[in-house]
């Protein structure tokens, strides 16, 4: 963890350079920030030793709004497909959605009749080992088939991906056009009609498995931010703990 929180801290402040000599440091801004991830408090709960919460989370906020965090995890995720010996360049992407509860802040929601949750939707995309190539948070009323369209800024960022392979709900036509709008092939992974218990499907396994890496965040076990463009607060957690 503390040579990771380093190696956060180095990339921020490369991208974002301090302009005055009495900033605060980036690797005690984020500190905080992995404390607010692991444990679910809120932000007015950071404990003594940290920087004020409103200077931590005034960078939060400013970090979000320049796109770094989804910056980093790209650059995390070229960097551990490289470890692993596959080119930075991903020719295979996963996409699923995952419903979670969201608590009691401001901001949009929905009820996901399928998964009997009151909250907000993950559609996230990955490649073959798992790392994050794109994600988004929708209320969880939006239907899984109308989820891909989020997905549309981060998809270009990865122009190398050929190959797409979604969940049974993603049948519909429109969403093999879209994966034809962006250069893609469509691979729908069907469980077995006649399937009794857990089975692990072809890549999808894959895809659940990021999004258990996750919980292993308390706190992204719910949505806790009023905004859904504070989603990039995954992102920082992907970059802090992927266990791959």
């Amino acid at each position: 963890m503390q040579a990771g929180l380093d190696e956060v801290a180095r990339f921020l402040e490369r991208m974002d350079p301090p302009t005055r000599s009495d900033a605060k440091p980036a690797r005690a801004v984020m500190a905080a920030i992995a404390w607010h991830l692991r444990t679910g408090g809120g932000w007015r709960a950071l404990p003594g030793g940290f920087l004020a919460w409103r200077t931590v989370y005034g960078w939060f906020r400013r970090w979000v709004e320049k796109g770094l965090f989804e910056t980093l995890m790209r650059a995390l995720a070229r960097r551990q497909r490289r470890r692993w010996g596959r080119r930075s360049t991903p020719s295979l992407a996963i996409i699923d959605t995952q419903s979670v509860k969201c608590i009691s802040v401001r901001g949009p929601r929905g009820y996901d009749g399928a998964k009997k949750v009151v909250g907000r939707k993950r559609v996230m995309m990955v490649d073959a080992e798992g790392h994050i190539l794109a994600l988004a948070v929708v209320p969880a009323d939006v239907q899984d088939c109308d989820t891909l369209p989020t997905l549309d800024e981060g998809k270009p960022l990865w122009p190398s991906l050929r190959l797409a392979v979604l969940d049974g709900v993603f049948r519909a036509k429109r969403c093999e056009e879209w994966c034809n709008v962006h250069g893609m092939r469509c691979e729908v992974v069907k469980k077995d009609p006649e399937q009794k218990g857990f089975v692990v499907l072809k890549r999808r396994w894959v895809v659940e498995r990021t999004f258990g890496w996750l919980s292993h965040w308390g706190g992204l076990l719910r949505e806790r931010a009023g905004r859904l463009a504070c989603v990039a607060c995954l992102m920082a957690a992907n970059a802090l703990n992927n266990p791959a």
